[in-house]
This record gives structure tokens, C-alpha cells and sequence, in this order.
């Protein structure tokens, strides 16, 4: 009789090869941005947007909207079988918004986007630093591949918590992302490839958040449609996270 083989646990290896993979194009993201950095100096000085430039560019964004996207599976399925370390404290916007910008920043430059931010040094909230951030980081990339000049960061107070806006001047949301809401009631689209894991992570991540008889949400507008973001500074699409 042959051995019996050891029974695999999927879940275990799956998780495994995630956390690998997530390193590898953490690593790659890096080797990218280095490549950006000294991209203007080996071209004599110059800082032209040269076809090498834009497609090392394209390659960071992928490398990073992916590794991205694995630490967002690895939190959403330790969020699900409920070991996920949550742990709201009292933080700095301004903390958080200077490091998300920090994160960004190289692909902005490399794209010649121009980042600005509005967040007052008094502003803290109440939220686990770390999801908060992925959420962020994540909106921040998807401003930065939409846009077309410009990406804006602010953060506020709100009579229920605070806000934290990304905005751009890009073309804003398309109407169907607008029309079908709430994030986790999206499927796949085949047509756009899109998945919506940035949007459900989003979704779960604000959904964390309780205090009150509240729980935080997202809120997706394009700043162009009359009466839909009154105080849109770059007239594109809107990215919202409300944590009470």
C-alpha cells in the first residue's frame, strides 16, 4: 500500500505564496524608484519625459497597485477569520498624510504630477494607523494613473469625525462606479478588468470604524458634475474616507 499523502492546507500555502510574492514586488518597486531617481542624472541632466522614463514609470505603478493589492488580501483574510490586529488609537492626519504623500512621491515626480496637501498639524482621529494608510496609499496611486496634472490630499474635521479627501483633474470616476455605490456590492468587470478590491478593501476598512452608533464610510464623486463636490479643488474625481 502506498503512503498516504500529508493533506494540504491551502489556506496555509496560499497565504505563504501571497506574503513571497507581495516581498518580490516590494522589492521591485524599489529597484523601480531607484531606476527613476537616476534616470535625470545619467541623461545629463535632463529632465524630459523620455519613452524609457514613461514606461519605467508605467511598470512602478504596476509593480506597486499589485503589492498593494496581495496586502490587501493578507489583511482582508485575517480581517474575515477575525485575527487581523485591529487597533484604533488617537493619530495624527498630518503624520498620515505626510507619510501617504512620502509613498507616492516618486511616482508623481517621475510622471511630473504635481502632489499638494492641506492638513492642519492640530487634526487627529481615531483609527487603526496602518489599514487607514494602505486605504490612502492605495487612492493616492489611482489618482496618480487618472490625473492629468495635479493630485490634491486634504484632510478636515467633519461634525461626525474627520475626512480625508484625494482628488485629482483627471476625467473623475466613470458613471457606472458611481451609479452601483457601495463598493462591496461590486462584482468583476471583464470589460475594464477591474476587480473592485481596492474599493472593497476601502469599504471594509471605514466599515472598522465605530463610534457612536456610527461606522465610517467612502464616498466616490467627480468634482466636475455640477452640485456633487461644491468645494472640489481640481474638478476630478473625488475619493472620500469618513471615520467618526
Amino acid at each position: 500500500m502506498p503512503a498516504e499523502q500529508p493533506k494540504l492546507d491551502l489556506s496555509t500555502f496560499l497565504l505563504s505564496s501571497i506574503h513571497d510574492m507581495k516581498n518580490s514586488l516590494g522589492m521591485m518597486a524599489s529597484y523601480l524608484e531607484d531606476a527613476l531617481a537616476q534616470a535625470p542624472a545619467e541623461a545629463s541632466g535632463e529632465t524630459s519625459n523620455t519613452p524609457a522614463r514613461q514606461k519605467t514609470a508605467q511598470a512602478l505603478y504596476e509593480a506597486q497597485r499589485v503589492n498593494n493589492h496581495l496586502i490587501q488580501l493578507l489583511a482582508l483574510y485575517k480581517i474575515d477569520q477575525s485575527f487581523y490586529p485591529f487597533d484604533p488609537r488617537e493619530q495624527s492626519l498630518a503624520d498620515l498624510a505626510r507619510e501617504a504623500l512620502a509613498r507616492a512621491l516618486p511616482l508623481a515626480e517621475s510622471k511630473g504630477i504635481q502632489l499638494d496637501c492641506d492638513c492642519p498639524e492640530n487634526l487627529f482621529g481615531w483609527f487603526d494607523y496602518e489599514l487607514v494608510f494602505g486605504v490612502i496609499v492605495q487612492a493616492l496611486h489611482n489618482a496618480l494613473h487618472y490625473t492629468r496634472s495635479k493630485v490634491f490630499l486634504k484632510a478636515s474635521a467633519s461634525e461626525t469625525g474627520v475626512v480625508i479627501q484625494i482628488e485629482d483633474d483627471g476625467p473623475g470616476f466613470p458613471e457606472f462606479l458611481l451609479e452601483q455605490g457601495n463598493a462591496a456590492q461590486r462584482g468583476i468587470s471583464f470589460e475594464t478588468g477591474s476587480t473592485g478590491l481596492g474599493l472593497y478593501f476601502a469599504n471594509v476598512v471605514a466599515s472598522l470604524h465605530q463610534a457612536g452608533g456610527r461606522a465610517g464610510h467612502i464616498v466616490l464623486e467627480n468634482g466636475h458634475n455640477p452640485g456633487s463636490q461644491p468645494d472640489s479643488q481640481l474638478g476630478g474625481g473625488c475619493f472620500s474616507l469618513h471615520l467618526p
